[in-house]
């Protein structure tokens, strides 16, 4: 007497639901963290060298304003501070173990502070009135330098996208899931595009009321150069994932962190808060 087995087939699924929607959700988050602490070490390496520079600065959520410095040059200590830490966190990168919520925020973390310094390099020979324009004004540099390092921060940007492509699919939760171009893009466009356009928007309560800094306004582009990221997918095979399925836990602490960080930027930073630490108090 034989007998047949039946084996049920789990019905396909959308893309989002075999990633995990916790996992879009922590990478949101974090690319939301990385915005916010990019803006601020952007202001708060302003507001330090302007004191170097014999001036006095002042930190709010989306700015800082820095009175009686000898020159705009303090005006490039964010660019400084950003690229500093950025190529600190880049390095330090690869000695995080594992692929959880912790590590998507570091990486979320190097990701913008290098496209927050990069981007400032950009724009100097394009937009007079940026902060690094001003700061390079300053200098008796040669002609013509400006445009080297507008391309020099092109270039960055680019790169840095580029390379955020494998270690964002390294994020994977089963290796079948990046397992073809088509599947590697589909991951990417939710792991990396996807979360970084809705960063755009949760990003924004952290610095309301925009006050003329012009932060919010500049949002939208935190997340254009992902668009490389997502373009270089499809033709990233250096990353394979696990053989077991990964399941990522929702990112409370994550959430509870932006939380914290979004209480103090209302409460404290808002009213402003001074680089100088002896006129804390």
């Amino acid at each position: 007497m034989t007998t047949e087995a039946t084996v049920s087939v789990p019905p396909p699924t959308e893309t989002i639901k075999r990633i995990g929607p916790p996992l879009v959700v922590a990478s949101a988050l974090g690319s939301t963290l990385g915005i916010v602490v990019a803006q601020f070490v952007d202001d708060v390496g302003d507001g330090i060298l302007g004191l170097i520079l014999g001036g006095n600065a002042v930190v709010y959520n989306n700015r800082v304003e820095v009175t009686g410095a000898s020159s705009d040059l303090y005006l490039a200590g964010g660019f400084l501070l950003c690229l500093i830490l950025g190529f600190f966190t880049l390095f330090s990168y690869p000695t995080a173990r594992g692929h959880g919520v912790a590590r998507l925020g570091l990486l979320w973390m190097v990701l913008h502070l290098l496209r927050q310094a990069f981007m400032q390099a950009v724009i100097v020979p394009f937009s007079p009135d940026s902060q690094l324009a001003r700061a390079y004004q300053t200098l008796e540099a040669p002609a013509g330098l400006d445009y080297v390092i507008a391309a020099g921060g092109g270039l960055g940007l680019l790169l840095v996208a580029l390379s955020a492509a494998s270690a964002f699919l390294a994020f994977t939760p089963h290796y079948k899931i990046i397992s073809t171009s088509g599947k590697r893009l589909s991951f990417a466009f939710w792991i990396a595009l996807v979360p970084a356009i809705a960063a755009v928007f949760l990003a924004i309560p952290f610095f309301v009321p925009d006050a003329g800094s012009g932060v919010v306004p500049a949002l939208p582009l935190t997340a254009v150069i992902f668009l490389a990221t997502l373009a270089a997918a499809p033709g990233t095979t250096t990353v394979y994932g696990p053989e077991d399925h990964i399941e990522t836990p929702w990112p409370w602490g994550l959430a509870g962190t932006l939380l914290v960080i979004l209480l103090f930027e209302q409460l404290v930073l808002r009213g402003g808060v001074s680089v100088n630490p002896a006129l804390w108090g």
